[in-house]
């Protein structure tokens, strides 16, 4: 007899099946398909990403878009382009529920939530969604605009009192650079006291780091543009994820078998939750782990996520992941007391690069720990030479930050935290001589109302 978590499960998978058919994407490739139960999903073919880009803007939407309300985009910076996906309002509030059901003390009347996630991205919307539904009161401040550069944010901050942020992991070390540079202590100056991060790897190494900085607690946010919301953290800093709103499947890396506690495998998803852009056995391209039952005591299965395997690093000898690579350089930062770093990886080793003056520490035994005998160059520079805060609010053009520049692949070859996030254009001949131009016009004109206001005021007299 089918307990009561099986027949949900059984039922929700039926359920799902029969809305992804009504989009292009499904109709053929699950025309005559039934799916009762977890084992006969086994059955159907896996959908990739390259999937999702081929078929095209519609091609995931299940519904008429009368019943949408939310258009969404991957930046495309982990594959060949970009996907999209059609959500309904309700796609949204579950998962936003979902969020504030497991968070209730970081989402509140009252708290205020100072909301840096871009607004082209999911998690932004979820923040406001949770607000407006009693979690809190959310200051819509996207960190990838010019309207709130991060100096601004940090004003936000200070002047509202704000108790939780929320953003990509590096938004904390970031912010807190800028307020040490105007002299303000981070854990005594905010009220920030909860830092709901994700988007990026964010191991143990580097949530601890922005706790002492800030004096509060690291949470976990775990999703996709595609899938919405697939967990979040505890305090044991485990990852767990909503079996009500994805079912998940980890197998092993090149077979379908799954894998056990302790092991490296696949994240395959089938979306619960969504009904506007269901998905059938996608595979993320994530590697994940995992974990025994958690300490914590919360039975929902959990999982460390170690990256995408396209951004996997072979060096060596060694096959490492993102995680792999900013828990190794986060703790060598740490080592030398900084928050700092950005990674770079040649063809006989892996140069990591630390804002840091202090002399004593050990960054290349803190790196080994993480990272075995792979051959590491430990470079220290100067304040302001990774991350310049002043620079963070000029620049045209800002990118989700990146710590780590594998200049064997074709593409910009990075150097430090800043050419990571923002780059200046670099403007031709003629683009230049059009900007001289125009500047030396428009100072000349300048100059001449400049003028005639003079003489304007002498008349008047």
């Amino acid at each position: 007899m089918l307990s009561d978590a099986d027949a949900n499960i059984d039922a929700a998978l039926e359920a799902t099946i029969e809305c992804a058919r009504k989009s292009p994407l499904y109709a053929e490739r699950l025309r005559g398909v039934s799916v009762r139960n977890p084992a006969e999903l086994r059955e159907v073919p896996l959908t990739t990403r390259s999937d999702l880009i081929a078929v095209g803007l519609n091609g995931t939407r299940a519904l008429p878009l009368e019943e949408v309300c939310h258009y969404g985009e991957t930046s495309g910076t982990s594959g060949a382009g970009a996907n999209s996906t059609w959500l309904t309002a309700a796609d949204f509030s579950r998962s936003a529920r979902a969020i504030a059901k497991r968070h209730p003390d970081v989402f509140a009347p009252g708290q205020i939530l100072l909301n840096r996630f871009a607004f082209m991205a999911a998690p932004a919307h979820l923040i406001q969604l949770i607000a407006q539904e009693g979690g809190g009161v959310a200051i819509p401040a996207g960190n990838i605009n010019w309207d709130v550069p991060f100096p601004r944010a940090l004003d936000l901050a200070k002047s509202t009192g704000a108790n939780v942020l929320a953003g990509l992991p590096l938004e904390p070390i970031v912010l807190a650079e800028i307020a040490r540079a105007r002299g303000l202590d981070p854990a005594k100056d905010f009220q920030l006291d909860t830092f709901f991060l994700g988007g990026a790897p964010l191991p143990p190494v580097m949530q601890r780091r922005i706790e002492r900085i800030w004096g509060g607690r690291v949470i976990e946010l775990y999703g996709s543009t595609e899938t919405m919301l697939l967990g979040t953290g505890c305090r044991a800093r485990s990852l767990h994820l909503e079996p009500d709103l994805v079912h998940c499947e980890l197998l092993h890396p090149h077979s379908d078998e799954e894998i056990g506690v302790g092991e490296e495998g696949r994240l395959i998803v089938t979306t619960l939750g969504i009904e506007g852009s269901p998905l059938v056995r996608l595979d993320t391209g994530d590697r994940v782990r995992r974990l025994p039952p958690c300490e914590c005591g919360d039975p929902r299965p959990a999982i460390l996520v170690l990256g995408r395997e396209n951004d996997v690093v072979e060096l060596q000898g060694r096959r490492l992941h993102s995680y792999d690579l900013v828990e190794a350089g986060a703790a060598a930062a740490d080592a030398l007391d900084s928050s700092v770093f950005f990674m770079v990886v040649l063809q006989d080793r892996l140069v990591i690069r630390i804002e840091s003056e202090r002399e004593s520490g050990d960054p290349h035994e803190a790196a080994r720990k993480h990272l075995g005998d792979v051959n590491i160059e430990i470079e220290t520079t100067k304040q302001n030479q990774l991350l310049d805060v002043e620079q963070l609010s000029r620049s045209p053009s800002i990118y989700k930050p990146v710590l780590v520049s594998d200049w064997r692949k074709p593409g910009r070859r990075i150097l430090s935290v800043n050419q990571g996030m923002i780059e200046w254009t670099r403007p031709t001949l003629p683009e230049l001589w059009r900007l001289l131009v125009r500047s030396l016009r428009s100072s000349a004109r300048g100059r001449r109302l400049a003028r005639g206001l003079r003489v304007a005021k002498d008349t008047s007299r």
